[in-house]
């Protein structure tokens, strides 16, 4: 083998070694030893823009905060879940006869015999809720 053929052996040998040296140092987490993993988007214009006006009337919607029932009111048995583990969500315990119901995004302190609503208790929760 010549000293020629040598070297060209060397160059071939070290070629993977470098580019993925290359690849590594576009990696932003090469240095935490995870794996870089590339994504080419072949079609840029692939996902639907919105309107602006639904993107504003869905945000003008959810933003809203109105109550769903009001004190008084009888639920409709089965319609709603209730609440269970209500230390979890920073309520006091459940106790004579009445029970947390969730109506939507609010909760509510409702009677269980009668279900008819007691309290909204929805700014007590805690932020796990």
């Amino acid at each position: 083998m010549t000293l020629r053929s040598s070297v060209a052996a060397l160059a071939l040998a070290a070629m993977p070694a470098l580019f993925a040296e290359s690849a590594a140092a576009a990696c932003s987490t090469a240095r935490t030893g995870a794996t870089c993993i590339r994504v080419i988007d072949s079609v840029p214009s692939a996902v639907p823009s919105r309107p602006s006006h639904v993107v504003e009337a869905a945000m003008s919607s959810a933003s809203a905060a109105s109550a769903a029932v009001g004190v008084g009111e009888v639920l409709p048995r089965g319609e709603y879940s209730l609440i269970l583990n209500a230390d979890y969500y920073g309520l006091p315990p459940v106790s004579d006869g009445w029970v947390y119901m969730r109506v939507g995004q609010d909760a509510y302190r409702v009677d269980w015999q009668t279900h008819e609503v007691l309290e909204r208790v929805t700014e007590n929760v805690a932020a796990n809720f």
